[in-house]
């Protein structure tokens, strides 16, 4: 394809499809969507205390995929069913060390917990590195996937 031809081109598209062609000041700055994410996350981490199910429903896409430390693969509706029943409770809680990994309207969060879990009776004190897929759908940051596994401790 010739230069002018392919300027044409370029310039028909430019002219058909305007709203695909945005400022470098429309894209959000990777600390801004950074600061999204950890608030989306601390609304998280909260309703996970409260066990609020409102907040953790509207966080958690329906077809969130979990992965416990144990290597089990939850629903959101089994993970919503283990904070509502007290299955699932938090005796202290503390996360942080994260690190983010940017792709567009995606992020992966990686990050540390020494919070102290009772699951089905039974007390973990034992730290967890975790990984979390959030995807902003409709402006909002939505968990799509988790996995959790234990910190080997010599």
């Amino acid at each position: 394809m010739s230069v002018g031809r392919l300027l044409r081109v370029i310039a028909l598209i430019a002219f058909v499809c305007p709203g695909n062609l945005k400022a470098q000041t429309d894209i959000p700055s990777q600390g801004s969507i950074e600061q999204e994410v950890l608030k989306t996350e601390a609304e998280r981490d909260e309703a996970m205390q409260k066990a609020d199910m409102a907040v953790l429903s509207r966080i958690y896409a329906d077809k969130v995929v979990i992965v416990n430390t144990r290597g089990v693969h939850l629903t959101k509706a089994q993970r919503l069913a283990d904070f509502q029943s007290g299955d699932l409770k938090f005796l202290s809680f503390d996360q942080g060390d994260y690190s983010f990994h940017i792709y567009g309207d995606t992020v992966v969060l990686n990050g540390r917990a020494n919070s102290v879990v009772q699951f089905h009776g039974k007390v973990n004190r034992i730290p967890r590195r975790f990984t979390l897929t959030y995807v902003k759908q409709n402006g909002e940051w939505r968990l799509i996937a988790q996995n959790e596994t234990l910190i080997d401790q010599p």
